[in-house]
């Protein structure tokens, strides 16, 4: 039986492409942003110590996030081939992530938007070198630790404290993974509710805080902004994911053990910040943070289906992107 025929893709093509997305929807972004970009996130414990930084350093602030998002999207790209999570060698995830997290919509809140990016980054990444490697204690530890601090930046993230004790049951379904794991999500807000009741503030300020910040409307308004490009550009990112979860369900033999409860994990993960989207205290970040599970999911359609659709469909994200950075500069 015939091999099927795969496109590599170079990682100098790759990172090139992710080099272009950084520098122009940053550009784009800090000197023609759109209304809801402007829209700052709601108070959180920490957010708002960050959000007073960037307003003291906001030039400093965009050339973080700029080198943030570069960093993230090669890091991101790595996780297939160090951990063996496709059936193929692919450096996919690069671009993708690049597209989702600046060229839909760039929150000029930009340090939270980094560091956001980053906690959901690495999140992941001690997840799954806990699953795909380690089984450690440590690695999972630290992976809930990054998830349970993504609250105290970003207030629709608090979804997280009621999702993942049962998504991670998904991959580590045994009673001690459960608790590790429980208590290592809880850790950072239980330390921020310490450090503000020894300032006096009330041990149960910060959960106070976020939850009335959760659910406090931000005006951000994306469908009502939405443009034809950016419409265009988000049906293909649907269709890749749509591809990639069918692909994951009826072409489950394909995948490892392991990689395939990753591959659920993210899935379900992808769903909890859809379920974010639509809280009232969303803001633009919200692109930051799905980046992640988009990018770890979608590659697996450049390795499963033909080259023909997929390489259309690539060129089909990047002329969107594109033309959705012209529209939203007009």
């Amino acid at each position: 039986m015939a091999r099927k025929k795969i496109v590599q893709h170079r990682i100098l093509d790759l990172s090139a492409t992710l080099l272009v997305i950084v520098v122009v929807t940053t550009l784009r972004s800090y000197f023609l942003p759109t209304d809801d970009e402007s829209i700052a996130n709601t108070l959180t414990p920490i957010g708002s110590l960050v959000q007073s930084v960037q307003q003291s350093l906001p030039l400093l602030s965009a050339l973080v996030w700029a080198m943030v998002l570069g960093f993230a999207g090669l890091d991101a790209g790595r996780y297939g081939p160090k951990f063996s999570l496709y059936p193929a060698y692919t450096l996919m995830a690069i671009p993708i992530f690049g597209v989702i997290a600046g060229a839909v919509m760039v929150s000029t809140d930009y340090l939270l938007s980094g560091i956001a990016m980053l906690l959901m980054l690495f999140g992941t990444k001690y997840l799954l070198r806990c699953i795909m490697r380690t089984e450690s204690y440590n690695d999972l530890s630290l992976s809930m630790l990054c998830y349970g601090t993504l609250p105290l930046l970003f207030a629709p993230a608090a979804i997280l404290y009621l999702v993942l004790p049962f998504l991670v049951l998904v991959v580590r379904n045994t009673w001690r993974d459960w608790v590790v794991s429980t208590f290592s999500l809880a850790f950072p807000l239980l330390a921020i509710s310490y450090w503000r009741w020894c300032a006096g503030l009330g041990f149960r300020s910060a959960g106070e805080m976020i939850y009335t910040s959760m659910f406090t409307a931000s005006e951000f308004s994306f469908f009502s902004t939405l443009n034809i490009a950016g419409i265009a550009l988000l049906g293909i990112i649907i269709v890749m994911v749509a591809c990639a979860i069918s692909l994951i369900i009826s072409d489950r033999y394909s995948l490892k053990v392991k990689s395939r409860a990753v591959m659920r994990f993210n899935a379900f993960m992808l769903l909890a910040t859809l379920v974010m989207f639509f809280m009232p205290g969303c803001t633009a970040t919200i692109f930051a943070i799905i980046a992640t599970p988009v990018a770890i999911l979608s590659p697996i359609v450049f390795v499963r289906m033909g080259v023909g659709f997929t390489e259309s469909l690539y060129r089909l994200l990047l002329l969107a992107a594109a033309a959705n950075m012209v529209v939203m500069s007009l």
